[in-house]
């Protein structure tokens, strides 16, 4: 995949030579997630040999501004954690038989925030889960908008707002403005104080009337 966004950043599959700019990315994106959660530049190369497809990078010029790292798994039900679902962060559980697309992360330089470039980047692995014969995408969306809160309510009474709808959370809010159906709070998902530790699970059907289930 190869194609211009926004008029003047292209969106690609990711190449080997910018897995470095791609790792300092992470730190940047993710000042408080613990340092095991950060991807390296030697998993984003093998990210590419295990699941080329999945991998992709924003450029403006010649600088990583954005990037995700997906991977294709089956709907499992009860608890999983950031590293157990990505071996690791080495993609080691990366199967090309299942039923959809799994988004581990998407990171936007905050230089570049607010623009669009998510959005892009959403539509664009909705593209890849229709080419790769998925049911859609599912992925866990941080709840950043936590850490404002934290004093007034626990993780899980903000998680069961976001849900219903009554708050609106920086990250988890405008994942369902591009086409996410929000499922249960993932709590100890990873290691992030801002986001009281937990993610949210939710899911991006190709057809409205798919529902999330399990793989039989």
């Amino acid at each position: 995949m190869k194609k211009e966004i926004l008029g003047k950043y292209i969106l690609q599959t990711a190449t080997p030579e910018y897995a470095n700019q791609e790792a300092e990315l992470q730190k940047i994106v993710f000042p408080t997630l613990s340092e095991e959660e950060l991807m390296t530049e030697a998993q984003y190369k093998r990210h590419i040999e295990i699941f080329p497809e999945g991998q992709m990078i924003v450029l403006d010029g010649d600088r990583v501004i954005a990037a995700t790292t997906t991977l294709m798994q089956n709907y499992h039900k009860g608890h999983h954690t950031f590293l157990e679902i990505s071996d690791n962060l080495w993609l080691g559980t990366h199967d090309p038989k299942a039923d959809w697309l799994y988004g581990l992360d998407v990171s936007v330089h905050p230089d570049y925030q607010g623009k669009g470039i998510g959005r892009e980047i959403y539509n664009a692995r909705q593209e890849v889960a229709r080419a790769m014969g998925t049911k859609g995408q599912m992925t866990a969306g941080m709840p950043i908008g936590f850490d404002k809160v934290k004093d007034q309510m626990t993780i899980a009474e903000y998680c069961e707002k976001l849900i219903k709808g009554e708050i609106i959370d920086p990250t988890v809010t405008a994942q369902t403005k591009c086409g996410f159906i929000l499922v249960e709070p993932l709590f100890d998902y990873l290691d992030d104080p801002r986001s009281g530790n937990c993610s949210v699970l939710m899911y991006w059907p190709l057809d409205p009337n798919t529902k999330l289930s399990e793989h039989h």
